[in-house]
């Protein structure tokens, strides 16, 4: 039943988010959720990316390869982005995430749901742009794309919907947070 209500929580955050306040999540935590997210990412992205460009692309042709070797680094991310939901969870529900929502299960299910709105984020007409992104930072870590991709969603801020239109993130600030 838990699964559920945090499953429920997770897609309906892009429409609750309109009604909240505008705090940001920190860099490092976006950022873990991204990391965390990689490996459905990759997959979704190479497949919603596939009706608009050729077989032989980046993404399409190694969408699967990518979440795989991401993997390891979504794993190492896990505790970070848990605390992260943990955020999203007391700001939209006004309550803490309960303990027992650490779970495998738990941590199984949040990796595809939030990998799925991260893709749904990127227009099918940008995909060109993010398969040149993609084929530029292969040789990062996951966790190197991740903050990556945080600090590019920081600078665009499209629309000011921040990540997945759930969350802005912070600015980086002088000091590095």
């Amino acid at each position: 039943m838990k699964k559920i209500g945090f499953a429920l929580m997770l897609t309906a955050m892009p429409s609750m988010a309109l009604a909240q306040t505008s705090d940001c999540m920190p860099q490092r935590q976006a950022a873990a959720l991204v990391t965390f997210a990689l490996p459905t990412l990759a997959e979704k992205l190479g497949n919603r990316c596939s009706e608009v460009l050729p077989p032989n692309a980046y993404i399409v042709a190694n969408g699967p390869a990518l979440a795989d070797r991401y993997a390891p680094d979504s794993a190492a991310a896990w505790p970070e982005a848990r605390r992260a939901i943990g955020v999203i969870f007391q700001k939209y529900l006004g309550q803490p995430m309960p303990p027992d929502m650490n779970s495998q299960g738990i941590r199984a299910l949040a990796e595809p749901l939030l990998g799925g709105l991260l893709a749904k984020q990127i227009n099918r007409d940008d995909c060109f742009v993010a398969n040149e992104a993609i084929m530029d930072a292969r040789a990062l870590s996951g966790a190197d794309v991740g903050r990556l991709a945080v600090l590019a969603i920081s600078i665009a801020e499209r629309k000011g919907k921040g990540l997945a239109e759930i969350l802005k993130i912070c600015r980086l600030e002088p000091n590095g947070q």
